[in-house]
């Protein structure tokens, strides 16, 4: 049986190294892709993964419960990234997706040779037009549509109005319609929605 984030939380704390270790298990593979979509830079995304659970880890001790772990954890990484995408300067390009590798299909099923280079051609162009969002809505975007927390959780995390969110994931919406198509509907109802995958 797998133990909630918060009981893994209160063992950590009480020394347990092993429970700190399932957490990073849990939220690693979410961070390292949070990372690559909010800087377009998947060199860099392990890298501000990583360092984002080293500082969760170091300030455990300070952690509310009043925003769940894996938000608290997104909130670390968020604020690395904006840090390290202001600190390169305007020179941000999204990555080229062939750094980023094949990602394997969550359910565990096989997919053909002809469905895995249409998914690719698609992550290619989904990946760039994200790249290619103003920093704010991207975050947004990211954020909701890709990582799935509510506009109140976003909202302690980001510093802004759950308002302001919603409207900064909706126009980051339209944009990747404007680029992608209609496309980006169906894909973002398959992420509201875990039983349409």
């Amino acid at each position: 049986m797998e133990l909630p984030d918060a009981d893994l939380v209160r063992r950590a704390l009480g020394g347990e190294r092993a429970a700190f270790d399932a957490l990073v298990l849990r939220h690693r593979p979410s961070l390292v892709r949070a990372a690559s979509l909010l800087t377009g830079d998947a060199d860099e995304a392990e890298s501000l993964a990583q360092e984002a659970l080293a500082r969760a880890y170091a300030g455990l001790a300070g952690y509310r419960d009043d925003l769940p772990f894996g938000p608290w954890l997104h909130g670390i990484l968020l604020n690395l990234c904006r840090n390290h995408v202001r600190d390169r300067g305007r020179r941000a390009r999204p990555a080229p997706p062939e750094l980023l590798g094949d990602a394997a299909d969550p359910s565990g099923r096989r997919q053909g040779v002809l469905s895995g280079i249409l998914r690719q051609e698609w992550n290619d162009r989904a990946l760039h037009a994200i790249g290619q969002l103003p920093a704010p809505y991207r975050e947004a975007f990211v954020l909701h549509y890709v990582e799935g927390l509510d506009y109140a959780a976003m909202s302690r995390i980001a510093g802004v109005a759950p308002g302001a969110l919603r409207v900064r994931a909706s126009r980051a919406r339209l944009l990747l319609r404007e680029s992608l198509g209609s496309v980006v509907d169906t894909w973002i109802r398959r992420a509201d929605d875990p039983a349409a995958s």
